[in-house]
């Protein structure tokens, strides 16, 4: 479990008060941006500061700083106090503003002209516009530092889908071992999985205690269910990610997993598991050809029938001092099909009593494959909680944040997150 971080209360209270200050600059010139150019560009320009302060709010509530992240938080926190002058200089002219009486701008308008009065005056504006750039910069620099890290994470999960391919697609295996096994390629839907991960979300789940005991408990299983759609592939694939960098560059754990696919004929069966598992786990041990090779010369002529693989697999993963298996998607093998021996092929698994063994699955929530797993609430994760509302407020705020045709709507971001977040029900 990591130590989270986050800004001070003092920091964050002073975005709150840079929010609110701009917008009362906004609402007051506003009224008035249409009879002037000066009025419309500082009007513009403050909506643009609001844009920036409210975008670093959200990024600031949402973002999940790691304890090895403190120099990003202090860098953060000292452009946001370097605007503490500036901000109080805005609120001193909210102040000003507010002890104006509109009836008497209209009356001194009438007679002298808009330039004589304080809110309009050439210096005024020039003041707040110095303001506004000053304060732009030091916010847009906490944001380009922000954006950068994140860049960083995704940098990191892109190295690490390269590593997991070296991993498990070593060249040992002789291409016509792999042509005779004929494994189904499962960096295909893991690829695809990793695309559509949003920076930060599934963090509830890889930070709970349930998967940190997953990861280190011996011969451990774990269950996540949820409905079509709820991101479980995505869960999977970040579970994948978690187990390569537990491993790091110790030889002695190995890393293997499968999706099922409804989509494609080869991905739904208990052979097509098993194959993609066998082939990805030998790949791994200095020797692992060998295996493979006893496995060819008993079965040239046709397939290995499944038990005969899963006992393969077991002595593959008795050679490991850990061994983590992730298999997604159970649901997509055809219930009237082959899930039934898929299911079969786990119950046969989880007899091994092999320690070493760390088996993660997704699936929908059906009888048959709950009937199966018969598994405790400690083992299962249900895909129906705050952690997974907040994985689509953070998706939607991200949207905001790319999409430039959603801009206009960011004064009612906040009620969009909720009202979407509340109706998807971890869809």
């Amino acid at each position: 479990m990591t130590d989270l971080l986050s800004v001070s209360a003092g920091v964050a209270g002073l975005v709150s008060l840079g929010i609110q200050v701009t917008q009362s600059l906004v609402d007051f010139y506003n009224a008035y941006k249409n009879r002037d150019s000066d009025l419309v560009g500082i009007t513009g320009r403050l909506e643009s500061l609001l844009d920036i302060f409210q975008c670093l709010k959200k990024t600031l509530l949402d973002r999940n700083f790691q304890a090895d992240e403190q120099a990003l938080v202090k860098s953060i926190e000292t452009s946001i106090k370097n605007c503490d002058g500036l901000i109080q200089e805005l609120q001193d002219e909210c102040q000003k503003l507010s002890e104006t009486s509109p009836k008497g701008i209209k009356a001194v308008v009438r007679v002298a002209g808009r330039r004589v009065l304080y809110p309009f005056r050439q210096s005024t504006l020039q003041k707040l516009d110095e303001d506004i750039g000053e304060i732009r910069a030091n916010l847009s620099f906490a944001l380009d530092v922000l954006q950068l890290k994140d860049n960083e994470r995704i940098q990191d999960d892109i190295d690490e889908i390269k590593t997991l391919l070296d991993l498990v697609q070593t060249s040992q295996i002789s291409s016509s071992l792999r042509d005779w096994l004929n494994a189904p390629d499962a960096f295909i839907e893991h690829n695809a999985a990793c695309l559509k991960k949003h920076p930060g979300t599934g963090t509830w789940l890889v930070e709970s205690r349930r998967f940190s005991t997953w990861l280190t408990e011996e011969n451990s299983i774990m269950w996540l269910n949820g409905f079509a759609g709820s991101g479980k592939s995505v869960l999977c694939s970040t579970a994948i990610q978690l187990a390569l960098r537990r491993r790091g560059s110790n030889p002695s754990v190995g890393i293997a997993f499968f999706y099922f696919t409804f989509s494609d004929e080869s991905k739904r069966d208990e052979s097509a598991m098993l194959r993609a598992l066998l082939l990805q786990l030998s790949s791994q041990l200095p020797d692992g050809h060998i295996d493979l090779t006893r496995l060819y010369n008993s079965y040239k002529a046709g397939r290995p029938p499944s038990p005969v693989l899963i006992e393969y697999l077991r002595r593959l993963a008795q050679r490991f001092h850990q061994v983590y298996i992730m298999l997604d998607a159970l649901d997509e093998s055809p219930r009237d099909g082959p899930r039934e021996y898929v299911l079969d092929a786990l119950e046969a698994i989880r007899t091994w009593g092999v320690q070493c063994l760390h088996l993660f699955v997704t699936s929908r929530d059906e009888p048959d494959i709950r009937e199966s797993l018969n598994l405790s609430d400690a083992q299962q994760v249900i895909m129906q909680n705050a952690g997974i509302d907040k994985d689509i407020a953070d998706f939607i705020s991200g949207r905001f944040d790319v999409d430039r045709r959603l801009r206009r709507l960011l004064p009612y971001r906040d009620k969009i997150q909720e009202k979407l977040a509340k109706r998807a029900k971890g869809v």
